[in-house]
């Protein structure tokens, strides 16, 4: 692929799969700021659900007080399920809140020197997160020659293709170069009802070992110091098909709505594709599709070109702002065509936008035997229709109104972190299948398993019905198509327990009870309502957003504790201190903390011990305490320890200002002499801990002063008053820091007449 030209007029988005922290004003990592010290991974894969828990240690090589932009990109169906920043020894773990909320809150507390963590999908909008894989975090401050330990973890589901199942942890970066860890630790555990062979772990950069190993259950384990994240971590494992075509039902419940999963792995077929097909591929080389992604197109086109053969046909184009045909009909798909298309694409230029409606609307023109539309792009439309409604809803038209013969069967291969997988799902509805690959990961296993579900026809019909029907709501299919040699799964509520409930897929049943309690399946709310987001994101690229949607969108996400492209984890810490700026004497320390806090105790550094009181009526845990008068001006810190209504203890430092001396005020005017009916303009600059500033003069209703970026200063504006009589006036402007001191200045204008 090194032969196709690449034009870039500007620089891509640059993402990291393993989560990197980069400084603020730069746009990659650079560990002679922040590397990465440590590093510890537990992956847990139970029945084709993973779940991911990551640990980073940072360390701060820089000399001033930072905020790092944390990053990282998952698979496309992954959800991120916890995420919480280290203050010191203290973990403060992440809150899900609505996304504007989160992004106010903490904008708020970051200026107090509080240590927040703020993460959602995407780094602009809702809008943008449902068209990405890629996760944002802010953190800050980083400390000057510090640590910073962040965590996340995250669930995916394990697909299985002819009944083998490939996982990859993201650590190879995208267009960064390797990143080097101090010291990393990888965990892998693997549990299965099905009998799992062949198991191998990929890749050579990690030598990892296989600790327990039987057909139920594996362990795996690695440790290395100073190791450079070159590739991702793999493992590839089949499972023994003698049991295949079975339906398998778990169940969980604590209290409300139960929930059940259903799955059936599916014996592979006997034989492969019969018959001529007709492949029309569209590539994408838009510029968005340079570096990895570019390699990764070219070699599954090149993949699904060179698996054809007699009496197939095929033809191509490529498209980005307008579309160039390889042939003008579909031609054989002999060994030397097969050569001239991709020596075609060798030649091509990576250029303009990306007009995808218009590469459909082509390929609906082409006719043959089994027509397919293979389309290879990140389904970033940027002309002709872009939105992901809009287009999907123009495609699923004109597909309908062709003949049902030649209707093409619509196959999907999404490239990149930032693909639209939203929009080519749905695309790949038309009879077809989307596979999505992330920038950097292995693509063999997903393209082998894409390519060899072209031509071959998917299990139709294949639902799941219960018997009481009314005890279950909100049944969804977990795959959107289902092939032979894969599992299928669909999760749902039941209401009430029962003694026993049947499931029904096709010829397979299983009967199971529905019990009024049992907690070993604890992935299966979280998975089912993933399920029910999608839908409801669905819904919203439809037919636009409503507000009754987003909120249940947003209800489900707080719940069932997932980031969704409406909702972000903010990590913060569970008490705010107010006042932070105080004067010696006799002050008061007010605390604000979250409803499950039940008593808070304030430790002070000069011995002094206090236990707070509660005010209901304000929210707030409340105590007097005396400052000694010979504290000099400075920072201080205070140890919060506070305890919830379950009995777990909480420590908190939090640090508090003693300022005695007052704001200096300097005030600076246009001019001295005015006339009545003219403007005086206002700049007053005080010290950094100014809380309210005011300007007061005879006749003048008082004018509050407010800062200006633009003017750097405190501003404000009156009016001379027309009945001011003629003479000299006395112009004073006070100002208040937080600490309730006040400091003051006065200039003399004259009233001229």
């Amino acid at each position: 692929m090194k032969k196709v030209a690449l034009i870039c007029i500007s620089a891509a988005a640059l993402f990291a799969d393993a989560g990197t922290l980069i400084p603020q004003n730069k746009t990659a990592p650079d560990a002679s700021i922040l590397s990465i010290e440590e590093m510890a991974i537990d992956v847990w894969i139970d029945n084709g659900s993973a779940r991911v828990s990551e640990k980073q240690i940072f360390a701060s090589h820089f000399a001033s007080v930072m905020e790092g932009n944390y990053t990282f990109a998952l698979p496309g169906r992954a959800l991120v399920s916890d995420f919480a920043v280290w203050d010191g020894v203290t973990r403060i773990p992440g809150v899900i809140l609505e996304r504007k909320r989160a992004e106010q809150i903490y904008q708020n507390i970051k200026l107090q020197a509080i240590d927040p963590g703020l993460l959602q999908m995407g780094e602009r909008d809702a809008d943008q997160a449902r068209r990405s894989a890629v996760f944002s975090a802010r953190i800050v401050p980083i400390m000057p020659f510090s640590s910073k330990r962040i965590e996340m973890e995250y669930h995916e589901p394990v697909p299985v293709e002819d009944l083998k199942s490939s996982f990859a942890l993201p650590l190879r970066p995208d267009v960064y170069r390797a990143q080097r860890v101090g010291h990393l630790w990888i965990n892998l555990y693997l549990r299965s009802d099905h009998a799992v062979k062949d198991f191998q772990i990929g890749g050579k950069a990690y030598a990892a070992k296989i600790l327990e190993r039987t057909p139920n259950y594996i362990k795996v384990g690695f440790d290395a110091r100073n190791i450079d994240l070159t590739e991702d971590f793999t493992v590839n494992y089949t499972f023994d098909g003698s049991k295949g075509d079975k339906l398998e039902v778990a169940t969980h419940r604590d209290s409300g709505p139960g929930y059940f999963l259903a799955s059936a792995l599916l014996m592979p077929p006997t034989a492969g594709p019969t018959g001529a097909r007709t492949i029309v591929a569209l590539f994408d080389n838009s510029l968005s599709m340079q570096w990895e992604k570019l390699e990764r197109s070219f070699q599954a086109l090149e993949t699904t070109l060179k698996s054809l053969h007699a009496p197939d046909t095929f033809n191509l184009a490529l498209f980005n702002t307008s579309v160039t045909p390889f042939s003008p009909v579909p031609m054989e798909a002999s060994t030397a065509n097969i050569e001239k298309a991709m020596e075609f694409v060798r030649n091509s230029r990576l250029r303009g936008g990306t007009n995808i409606q218009a590469a459909l609307e082509f390929a609906l023109t082409q006719s043959g035997p089994d027509p397919h539309v293979v389309l290879f792009t990140d389904g970033a439309a940027t002309q002709g229709t872009i939105q992901n409604g809009k287009l999907t809803t123009w495609y699923n038209t004109k597909w309908n109104q062709l003949a049902a013969g030649k209707r093409p069967r619509t196959f999907v291969f999404a490239v990149g972190d930032d693909a639209n997988g939203g929009m080519l799902r749905v695309l790949a509805r038309n009879g077809g299948v989307m596979e999505w690959v992330r920038s950097t990961e292995p693509v063999d296993f997903k393209l082998n398993a894409f390519v060899a579900k072209i031509g071959r026809k998917p299990v139709d019909g294949l639902t799941i019905a219960t018997s009481a029907t009314s005890n279950f709501d909100l049944v969804y299919p977990l795959q959107d198509v289902i092939f032979r040699g894969s599992m299928a799964s669909w999760i749902g509520q039941y209401k009430q327990p029962a003694a026993q409930a049947t499931f029904t897929a096709g010829a397979m049943s299983a009967t199971v009870a529905l019990p009024a309690q049992k907690l070993d399946q604890t992935q299966l709310p979280r998975t089912w309502a993933k399920a029910r987001v999608d839908a409801l994101l669905e819904k919203i690229d439809r037919d636009g957003e409503d507000a009754a949607t987003i909120d249940e969108i947003i209800r489900l996400s707080r719940k069932y504790k997932f980031v969704t492209p409406y909702t972000s984890f903010l990590a913060a810490p569970r008490s705010l201190l107010r006042p932070r700026l105080i004067r010696p004497g006799d002050p008061v320390l007010r605390v604000k903390t979250d409803a499950s806090i039940k008593s808070v105790v304030a430790l002070f550094p000069f011995g002094l011990v206090k236990k707070l009181r509660y005010l209901p009526e304000e929210d707030t845990w409340q105590t007097r305490f005396l400052a000694p008068t010979t504290m000099t001006d400075g920072t201080y810190q205070v140890r919060l320890i506070l305890r919830d209504d379950k009995g777990t203890a909480y420590r908190e430092a939090k640090s508090f200002v003693i300022a005695s001396k007052p704001p200096v005020v300097k005030i600076k005017l246009e001019k001295t002499r005015y006339r009545a009916g003219e403007t005086v303009q206002i700049r007053s600059t005080a010290s950094s801990t100014t809380r309210t500033s005011v300007a007061r003069m005879y006749g003048v209703t008082p004018v509050s002063l407010h800062w200006s970026d633009e003017a750097s200063a405190n501003v404000g504006k009156f009016v001379i008053p027309s009945h001011l009589p003629v003479g000299s006036y006395k112009l004073t402007v006070t100002a208040e820091d937080y600490a309730h001191n006040i400091g003051s200045q006065e200039v003399h204008i004259e009233v001229a007449p």
